[in-house]
């Protein structure tokens, strides 16, 4: 589970890395394309309507123009000035032509509904452009505004001469034509859309892929880290890359040869002082039975070889303890049927918890099995059994503990329950500590050997510790292949 959060950190994490600065210059990208391409557009248009409104000028005789008044529609010079507006805005595409005096009065319009001397208002918004027109002579284009059918429309202005010899600016033109390069913007803004949305698919793919990448050595790192932990130091790491997690694949290498080497020197050095323990012992267990046969009956200094007899016999029993520690073998794993060997356990220490006022039961059904060493596991189950025993001795009345097994989803659960005092949360921290123990004899292996035993077979050994609810140990195997 541990893992799998890391990975999705990492993995979020580079979504974020890849999947955000993409997003966003994709943003700042696409708004400055829109803007510049609405501006290019927009001045395409109102160079193009200035063309119209420069070359429909050149068509129109202003001089005669200007002379018209209200009411002289039906004159021929406004009639055929109409009709070449007409002919100019079919052939160019532009919605609408009108020529217009200072005073924004009309003179010529392709509308047909709009008489001379009517007012154009919405010239009047473009009078500052149109100013440039009547002063300078310039042809000039106005900001968009909308139109009466709600389009956006754009302007156009270029000034009418009074004749080709007469330069004097007496009128000025209009060409009016709908903004469609918004529909092109349109298409853009979708297409920029389209591309922006792929573009931030193709960086979470690529995000995907490397967090795969990275997260793939983390974890072989991680598998490895743990079966270092559990004391598993023969499987060599392997480096998969030359990058940074390749060095560190090394390094752990490094160290996972150092420690199995100090892990040896440790085994030999236990051994070694075992041995050396154990010859004296038996030599001094010798000559106290001679002793005792030299003691007659009743002889009040036969106490003291007792105690000697007790305490070599506690003193044989830590050698063994660490012979056992330091010499354990690698488990042969394979079917272990777990009521047989929980009774043989039981039956082992029925006597001491009898002596102490503890009742030792046993809920172990039937036919229930797990993958283990059955020496090992037996070893395992006595250390725990033995725990339990003392540690329901110092309860009130009724003791008990109780042994039981059960098979919980993917795994066999091995659980030694005792009605003793919880054990203290700092202690509860360090049980499974080699050499740690509370009691004033007791070399502090027993549950180490649990520990390492359960992790040799690929389970787990767990604690769960209460006032009111005593203490459970669980010994978690695999179920049988």
């Amino acid at each position: 589970m541990e893992r799998h959060r890391v990975r999705l950190t990492i993995l979020l994490k580079l979504l974020v890395a890849f999947t955000l600065p993409t997003a966003v210059l994709f943003a700042v990208f696409a708004v400055i394309a829109h803007e510049v391409t609405r501006r290019d557009l927009e001045a395409e248009l109102g160079t193009r309507l200035t063309a119209v409104a420069s070359a429909a000028a050149t068509q129109i005789r202003g001089g005669l123009l200007a002379e018209l008044s209200p009411g002289d529609e039906q004159h021929l010079l406004h009639a055929s000035t109409r009709r070449k507006l007409a002919e100019i805005a079919g052939a160019t595409g532009v919605a609408r032509l009108y020529i217009f005096d200072r005073a924004f009065s009309s003179r010529a319009d392709t509308e047909p509904d709009i008489p001379i001397g009517a007012e154009y208002y919405h010239a009047q918004l473009d009078r500052q452009e149109i100013a440039r027109v009547f002063e300078r002579g310039e042809a000039v284009s106005s900001i968009l505004f909308e139109g009466l059918d709600g389009r956006l429309y754009k302007a156009g202005y270029a000034p009418i001469y009074a004749s080709d010899r007469d330069r004097r600016i007496v009128l000025a033109i209009g060409a009016d034509a709908p903004a469609t390069f918004f529909d092109r913007l349109a298409d853009l803004r979708r297409s920029l859309l389209y591309y922006g949305v792929g573009a931030i698919l193709a960086m979470m793919a690529i995000a995907v892929l490397v967090a795969a990448l990275i997260t793939r050595p983390v974890r072989h790192l991680a598998a490895a880290a743990e079966r270092i932990g559990r004391g598993d130091l023969a499987a060599p790491i392997r480096r998969t890359s030359r990058d940074e997690i390749g060095f560190l694949a090394e390094t752990m290498d490094q160290m996972r040869v150092e420690l199995r080497a100090r892990d040896q020197r440790m085994q030999e050095m236990l051994s070694g002082i075992a041995h050396e323990v154990r010859n004296p012992l038996g030599g001094i267990e010798l000559f106290a039975g001679i002793l005792r046969d030299e003691l007659p009956a009743g002889d009040e200094r036969r106490a003291h070889v007792d105690r000697i007899e007790r305490e070599v016999g506690y003193l044989k029993t830590v050698v063994a303890e660490f012979l056992d520690y330091a010499r354990r073998p690698e488990p042969v794993l394979g079917p272990v049927a777990l009521a047989p060997l929980v009774e043989q356990v039981c039956d082992v220490e029925a006597a001491e918890a009898a002596a102490v006022g503890v009742t030792l039961a046993r809920e172990v059904p039937d036919g229930l099995g797990c993958l283990g060493d059955p020496v090992q596991l037996r070893r395992a189950i006595h250390n725990l059994v033995r725990n339990a025993i003392q540690a329901a001795a110092a309860a009130e009345p009724p003791r008990r503990v109780t042994v039981s097994a059960r098979q919980a989803g993917g795994r066999i659960e091995l659980a030694v329950h005792n009605d003793g005092p919880a054990i203290p949360d700092q202690v509860r921290a360090r049980l499974f500590e080699p050499f740690f123990t509370t009691r004033e004899k007791g070399t502090g292996l027993g549950l180490a050997f649990v520990h390492e035993i359960a992790a040799d077979h690929g389970g787990a050994i767990e604690v769960d510790s209460a006032d009111g609810r005593g203490t459970t140990f669980t010994l978690a195997l695999r179920p049988p292949a």
